[in-house]
């Protein structure tokens, strides 16, 4: 099973009243993580209009910090027929901080309705997928 890192800019605004990076940019965090994913993977079958967010949930485990570098992993946890879940790990300082699911699913841009994932596109998928 193959893994995307990538280690996000924390930026002083992203912090709120209590020190830590606030809840909602830590969506945006993990969508980048995402995006720059899929871009290195050149799967541009599947963004642009043919790819819907159904369902994301984070269960934050410490504060993430503003200083220490934050490392995020992604894997593949499910793989539907048109959908599937990518799982966003984020570590700081050799601790996991948080986990995030996202729930994917690849619409047919014609219609607007849930289409079958492609072979190539589940093929790429099934090289992150850890069971």
């Amino acid at each position: 099973m193959e893994t995307f890192e990538y280690s996000p800019e924390v930026r002083w605004s992203d912090q709120d009243l209590l020190g830590h990076v606030n809840n909602a940019r830590m969506i945006t965090l993990i969508e980048e993580c995402r995006v720059r994913w899929l871009h290195k993977e050149k799967a541009e079958r599947i963004t642009g209009g043919g790819m819907l967010v159904a369902h994301q949930s984070i269960d934050y485990l410490l504060p993430v910090m503003y200083g220490p570098e934050l490392k995020l992993t992604l894997s593949v946890s499910k793989i539907g027929n048109s959908s599937f879940t990518v799982h966003t790990r984020g570590d700081q300082e050799g601790r996991q901080v948080f986990g995030s699911d996202v729930v994917l699913v690849h619409l047919d841009r014609e219609t607007g309705r849930p289409a079958p994932i492609a072979e190539d596109i589940r093929g790429l998928l099934e090289r992150y997928f850890a069971a």
